[in-house]
């Protein structure tokens, strides 16, 4: 089977730099450019599932992706990372109020606990759950995946045996595609935050202190 993840595209709080979590904002005229093309990328393809965040910037993405082609199931587990009181805030917000709580948190997320937000560990158990659920039901063909950077940086970083604490040295852009080839004895990771389908556009956007949104 190959998975294929998708960072939803561009949302109207991504453009204001604000950090979103589990907040749900949509898409950005912006972001309806890069879901466009992301959509051009995957003509032609087939897929055996479609799923998707429940968030709208997720489900605008994937609907604009497969259009008719395909149900989307959406499904809870594939949120993004709940970051409590910093939602809604911009990082120098954050910085104000809170310190230099974010930058030690970019860092250690596992061992910052953020007020009011979701315990890393347990998201990453989260993430890890929901995507090798989807694993579990699909053996075969294409299954696309439309969910979060925090998502996608926590599952590559459990498949390459990388430190819990290493998430945020993968960067995952808005509207990027990641590809994992899933086996039984062995996942082989095919493609990371690959946005060449977003070359045509004439604004590609700079990664910030981290693509957690």
């Amino acid at each position: 089977m190959l998975m294929f993840l998708v960072r939803h595209a561009e949302s109207t709080w991504n453009r204001l730099k604000k950090i979103q979590g589990q907040r749900d904002p949509q898409l950005s005229p912006y972001g309806k450019k890069e879901a466009k093309l992301l959509a051009k990328r995957f003509k032609g393809l087939q897929f055996a599932a479609v799923y998707s965040s429940p968030l709208k910037r997720a489900q605008e993405t994937a609907r604009v992706i497969v259009g008719k082609r395909a149900e989307i199931e959406c499904v809870d587990e594939p949120t993004e990372v709940g970051l409590g009181d910093w939602e809604g805030r911009t990082l120098n917000q954050i910085r104000r109020k809170f310190g230099e709580t974010f930058d030690r948190w970019a860092v250690r997320p596992s061992r910052i606990r953020i007020p009011g937000g979701e315990d890393f560990k347990e998201f990453k158990k989260r993430v890890g759950k929901a995507l090798r659920g989807i694993e579990r039901r699909h053996k075969e063909g294409n299954v696309l995946v439309v969910c979060h950077g925090g998502v996608i940086s926590t599952y590559v970083t459990a498949l390459l045996n990388l430190p819990p604490d290493d998430v945020w040295c993968l960067t995952v852009k808005n509207a990027s595609l990641t590809i994992v080839e899933v086996n039984p004895d062995i996942h082989k990771l095919i493609t990371f935050n690959d946005i060449s389908h977003l070359m045509s556009l004439k604004e590609i956007r700079m990664s910030g202190v981290t693509h957690v949104d």
